[in-house]
């Protein structure tokens, strides 16, 4: 009888052996070319992948890789732009809010609330301020002209202009604190 069913399962197809019913578990003869199937139920079935999967290796995580100006640029012109349009959501909700609270946040109570502030402070939050932005402008031009640049083909002119950006955002931002 054994026989028989090998001879038959040799006769399959390979398009029928792959349409065997769910939760099933092929198991291959070394010695014979007959699969033969058992029936399991979906708890098994769901262990059996989770073994499967724990055994797959894992991708490499951020941690392995070598942190490149242009990437950590990149990433950081999404993050500033965040940054900014979550403050000004924030600002103009609070604004919005702040008769109802009992709130003064008129133009008149912060520019008293900031002059009361040592001038180091003041300096701090312009830096804290003025970078991001100049950084997210300069980057953002960088972006458009680097992804339009054919010419562009080598990574250290990505890398010297990325470097640039970083540099000229620091200079203006500074300009920015010092002039205003």
């Amino acid at each position: 009888m054994a026989s028989r069913r090998t001879t038959v399962l040799q006769k399959r197809s390979l398009d029928s052996l792959l349409a065997i019913r769910p939760y099933q578990q092929l198991r291959w003869n070394k010695t014979a070319t007959a699969v033969t199937t058992e029936p399991h139920t979906l708890q098994q079935a769901q262990d059996r992948l989770a073994r499967q999967r724990l055994r797959r290796p894992v991708s490499p995580h951020l941690q392995i890789y070598k942190w490149q100006v242009h990437s950590v640029s990149s990433a950081m012109e999404r993050n500033t732009g965040l940054l900014f349009s979550g403050s000004l959501y924030l600002f103009g909700m609070s604004y919005l809010v702040s008769p109802m609270l009992g709130w003064d946040l008129s133009a008149a109570s912060l520019v008293t609330a900031v002059a009361a502030w040592p001038v180091a402070v003041k300096l701090g939050v312009k830096f804290a301020l003025a970078w991001p932005f100049t950084f997210h402008v300069i980057n953002g031009m960088r972006y458009l002209a680097v992804s339009g640049a054919k010419t562009i083909d080598n990574k250290a002119m990505f890398v010297r202009i990325a470097w640039g950006v970083v540099a000229t955002s620091f200079v203006s931002a500074v300009g920015l604190v010092a002039y205003f």
